[in-house]
């Protein structure tokens, strides 16, 4: 090798190193700009949905829930990967013992064959209510009949 194709061999190898550089420090910059646009066209979404009624909120409510979630995805705080199922079982294991199993009968359904679980009202109106009821047999008590009244005597 001569000493003009050693110097032409490593400006070429330079020239790769900054180009392999600058690709490898704008990769994290497409990604920040992609999750940046895919960030910006959820909020447009649910902008869109609650300015159409499409939510089970109030507009007012829709649009400022909206704007949080937007808000909390800009900081990157915004998670929603929990189950909604394991949420509640949470909330329902920091219960004392005697209500755990009405609370998880009203999240996971009735799972004693004496539990029943009803539903009623919506979001929309305002709340949904859960109640279980829990049949429990007592003890067996057996009602006699009064004795009959003595006859009453003539005057």
């Amino acid at each position: 090798m001569n000493p003009h194709s050693l110097s032409v061999h490593g400006r070429t190898m330079a020239a790769l190193a900054v180009a392999a550089l600058a690709g490898a420090l704008s990769a994290p910059a497409f990604a920040a700009d992609s999750a940046t646009s895919e960030a910006n066209a959820r909020y447009q979404k649910e902008r869109a949905d609650c300015e159409a009624g499409r939510t089970a909120e109030d507009k007012a409510t829709c649009l400022k829930e909206a704007g949080a979630a937007q808000e909390e995805r800009k900081r990157k705080t915004l998670d929603n990967s929990g189950s909604p199922v394991a949420n509640a079982t949470d909330r329902c294991n920091v219960m004392p013992a005697k209500d755990k199993a009405d609370c998880l009968a009203r999240v996971l359904g009735p799972v004693k064959s004496n539990q029943t679980v009803t539903t009623s009202g919506s979001v929309a109106g305002g709340g949904v209510l859960k109640e279980t009821t829990t049949t429990t047999p007592g003890a067996i008590i057996v009602i006699q009949p009064a004795p009959p009244a003595p006859p009453a005597s003539a005057p």
